[in-house]
């Protein structure tokens, strides 16, 4: 168990540096950088002295190896840096957004769930049905529309023509509510979908015919048995819509004008702020593993082939 601990956080380690320096190579491909937006965003136009003073102040002489480097050793050191936007800590500015993305993705989440299974599950047990077809062309529909689609029709909807929301939202229920119903759509017609193959698979194994044979009624079949070994497929696939929600929240965040990581992280880009970008990423690739680390662990709580080794099998 020490082994597989230590081989795991290596692992976890190892991406966690090529996930930021990744993040910090690509922040340095743009034809400007820091030293140019702040001068952009003041009026000034700089001469290059200006520039070259502004550049060493921001450590932008130094080359990329040794920009990542120092921000590594003061990463270590709990120093995450200052941000080139605000001049505020990175630290503060991230965990004072995380939140909001967390909030987004759990209620997103669950949005998915408690849509998407018993869909799934019901086009699983009426195949064929006039209900399936009409499910199978609501999910193809709502799989070929993006998140930031969705949300700008939900603007449009339910803001602009009904009024019901406002149009930047607030930092309460109404105004997490689009945001949910622009990532949770496209994700449930995904998820259903994944729910209603995985479904008729079971319903195709032996063990539902002798169920079928000693009189047990197709609904408890349905919504115990079969549900209940899917529990590992759907363990798994909420793992990676989870982590889906965390990092591809960012346009529909910055629709709607949601403080989350995502929007956070937009504005980034934008001003050239690389030291924000690299603790976002390293923030999101943490908030990853964690999300992949416990999917894993709850296997052993759905799964008793899990808990009994690789040799055993379903009751």
């Amino acid at each position: 168990m020490a082994k597989r601990v230590v081989k795991s956080l290596a692992g976890a380690l190892v991406v966690l540096l090529l996930v930021t320096f990744i993040a910090f190579g690509l922040s340095y491909l743009s034809p400007t950088d820091a030293a140019v937006h702040a001068f952009n965003e003041m009026g000034i136009a700089p001469t290059e002295a200006q520039l070259a003073a502004k550049r060493a102040e921001l450590g932008l002489d130094q080359p990329l190896l040794v920009q990542y480097g120092t921000w590594v050793a003061g990463l270590l050191q709990g120093n995450w840096g200052e941000s080139y936007r605000t001049g505020a800590p990175v630290a503060s500015l991230l965990f004072a957004a995380l939140p909001y993305t967390l909030a987004l993705a759990a209620t997103s989440m669950a949005l998915t769930l408690v849509v998407a299974v018993p869909t799934g599950l019901l086009c699983a047990r009426y195949r064929g049905s006039a209900f399936d077809r009409l499910m199978q062309a609501v999910t193809y529909f709502f799989n070929a529309m993006p998140s930031f689609f969705i949300a700008l029709l939900l603007l449009y909807g339910l803001a602009v023509r009904l009024r019901w929301f406002n149009v930047m939202a607030t930092r309460d229920f109404a105004g997490i509510l689009m945001p949910t119903l622009a990532l949770a759509l496209p994700l449930s017609a995904w998820f259903s979908r994944q729910v209603r193959a995985g479904a008729l698979e079971q319903l195709a194994q032996p063990y539902v015919d002798g169920l079928r044979a000693r009189g047990i009624g197709e609904g408890r079949i349905l919504w115990v048995h079969v549900l209940r070994n899917l529990g590992v497929p759907l363990l798994t696939l909420i793992g990676v819509s989870f982590g889906m929600l965390l990092g591809g929240s960012a346009i529909v965040e910055s629709i709607f004008n949601w403080p989350g990581l995502g929007f956070a992280s937009v504005e980034a880009v934008g001003a050239r702020d690389y030291p924000f970008l690299a603790a976002y990423a390293m923030v999101m690739a943490v908030l990853y593993l964690l999300v992949n680390a416990l999917v894993d662990a709850s296997y052993r709580l759905v799964d008793p082939r899990v808990r009994g080794g690789k040799g055993a099998r379903h009751a």
